[in-house]
């Protein structure tokens, strides 16, 4: 493997993390909203449904300038042996997150407010299992 290649899936590494943490964050902020404002669903949901829908097209932007090819997005591993280590490490770790999380609704259900829809539990889990990807490969990439 060449090594501007490596520096390259780096780069793309580097990107990944900083996306998936602040997609994270907007997953989570959503979730934190709609369980403050359960009285003011339609004014106050197309203000944050425009503002999530705002951070994915600049985060498309941002993922078409950043010059990586398009065969990349849709790549399953990295070619470089460590890289794919700590990719594959980041998913065990987010495995881990899922279990616990799941363990915790399990035990802790009958004490979580019937108010809470269940799109609001699937944003909080996408929103946990992103940042426990994206801090893992941080974690693991500190160099």
């Amino acid at each position: 493997m060449k090594q501007q290649d490596i520096k390259t899936e780096e780069q793309f590494m580097g990107q990944n993390i900083w996306i998936s943490l602040s997609a994270g964050i907007v997953c989570l902020l959503l979730c934190v909203y709609s369980l403050i404002k359960q009285d003011q669903h339609i004014g106050g949901l197309l203000t944050v449904g425009m503002g999530v829908f705002f951070y994915v097209v600049t985060v498309i932007i941002y993922l078409i300038k950043g010059g990586f090819p398009l065969k990349m997005y849709f790549q399953y591993a990295y070619k470089d042996e460590f890289l794919n280590t700590i990719d594959t490490n980041a998913y065990k770790h987010l495995s881990f997150a899922f279990v616990f999380c799941f363990l915790g609704v399990f035990y802790k259900g009958d004490e979580i407010a019937s108010e809470v829809s269940h799109a609001t539990m699937a944003i909080f889990y996408l929103g946990i299992m992103l940042l426990v990807y994206g801090a893992s490969l941080l974690w693991q990439n500190r160099d």
